[in-house]
């Protein structure tokens, strides 16, 4: 029965932290921005082949690392609200709510972990599915919304 309960705090806190992340960043400009990365890092590529001019890589390389780092500061900027919840839960709800000493039987793996390594468990694999589901979600419908200029190039260069 205690299992249960922490395995609804675990699938809380994912819930929660999930929703935090959508609210905090958004997904779509996150797209377009790893989008852009790409294409940049492609023609520095194609520039390095080409033999093209340091100064023009080195512009180049800038602006990759500028959209690098941004990017960066916004996919971390939910972890500064994220994290201290999970710490809360960790070392203040879960020991104010369970007692030290109780084990949870994980039936799948046969084997008995103490409480906060099953929230771990619970809230890292669930967490992970949903991150992941989250993501083909978003790049399926930034695919969709992302106009067909690019083919209609392709066909007016044949």
């Amino acid at each position: 029965m205690l299992g249960i309960a922490i395995t609804l705090v675990a699938v809380a806190y994912v819930l929660t932290s999930a929703f935090l992340q959508r609210k905090l960043v958004n997904p779509r400009r996150v797209y377009e921005v790893q989008e852009t990365i790409k294409k940049k890092t492609n023609e520095l590529n194609e520039m390095s082949k080409s033999k093209a001019s340091p100064e023009a890589m080195l512009a180049k390389q800038k602006e990759v690392t500028a959209l690098l780092s941004s990017s960066m500061k916004s996919q971390m900027k939910p972890m500064f609200v994220v994290f201290p919840i999970f710490l809360v839960l960790y070392y203040l709800v879960l020991p104010a709510a369970f007692p030290a000493t109780l084990k949870v039987t994980v039936p799948i793996l046969s084997m008995q972990l103490d409480y906060k390594s099953y929230f771990i468990m619970i809230a890292f694999v669930l967490g992970f599915a949903i991150s992941m589901a989250l993501m083909v979600y978003d790049r399926s419908k930034a695919k969709k919304a992302a106009p067909a200029v690019p083919a209609a190039g392709a066909n007016a260069k044949a």
